[in-house]
């Protein structure tokens, strides 16, 4: 057994997540109270670092999506299905201690995709988005490379709205009858006079269709009606 200081046990800020690696693992260090525990340092969500997070109560919560895991556990409260894989630690010495081989055995079962050296480096998104953020890793390879992989403009499509919720042509309805004669243009006249009631003795004549009157809180008169 290799064992391997994570964290000094007095110094470490009670509830507060701190950062650790080992056999290139990404862990996080929690103490609260006299209880020490160690986990996989990144969130199952999207990769985030969990030592950017904070203690809720009892949970350690993820400081992007606000995930939850236990602090004696790492099940998650809202989801038991989801659990943040934990180590083995203990205090010696006053040392926060954890066996190397075990983190080291975890890491070749599930190889790590970040690169430290590389844009991003710990803060990369290896999720590559989700439905409602597709387009992630295009603008990620736009800020590593630029534009010299796909021309001056890029790629052009709609960002951030799943594909299937964009509307296509079959959402659009063309009527053929307002194709048939073709509008005018805007500075030519336009007849809008309006006869309401052409065969009646006193048709009523507007200049434009628009026709403003008191209300007549009940019938109309006897003058209105002839």
């Amino acid at each position: 057994m290799t064992k391997i200081k994570v964290a000094d046990f007095k110094t470490l800020p009670d509830r507060t997540p701190s950062y650790a690696l080992v056999a290139d693992v990404d862990l996080v260090v929690v103490r609260w109270d006299n209880e020490v525990s160690v986990f996989y340092g990144r969130c199952l969500h999207r990769g985030a670092l969990m030592s950017d997070g904070h203690v809720r109560g009892k949970n350690l919560i993820c400081g992007v999506h606000d995930w939850d895991y236990r602090l004696d556990s790492g099940v998650s409260e809202y989801a038991n299905e989801e659990v943040l894989p934990k180590f083995e630690s203990w205090v010696e010495g006053g040392d926060i201690l954890v066996e190397e081989d075990e983190i080291a055995a975890w890491g070749h079962a599930n190889p790590q995709p970040f690169n430290r050296k590389s844009y991003l480096g710990l803060y990369a998104d290896t999720s590559h988005g989700t439905e409602e953020e597709p387009y992630a890793g295009l603008i990620q390879s736009y800020a590593r490379s630029g534009l010299k992989r796909t021309g001056h403009h890029g790629q052009v499509d709609a960002m951030g709205v799943p594909r299937s919720q964009l509307p296509d042509w079959d959402d659009i309805q063309i009527l053929t009858a307002q194709l048939h004669r073709a509008p005018m243009l805007e500075d030519e006249a336009v007849g809008t006079e309006v006869v309401i009631g052409p065969n009646a003795r006193k048709p009523l004549r507007l200049d434009i269709p628009l026709f403003v009157s008191d209300m007549s809180y009940g019938a109309l008169s006897e003058p209105a009606k002839i």
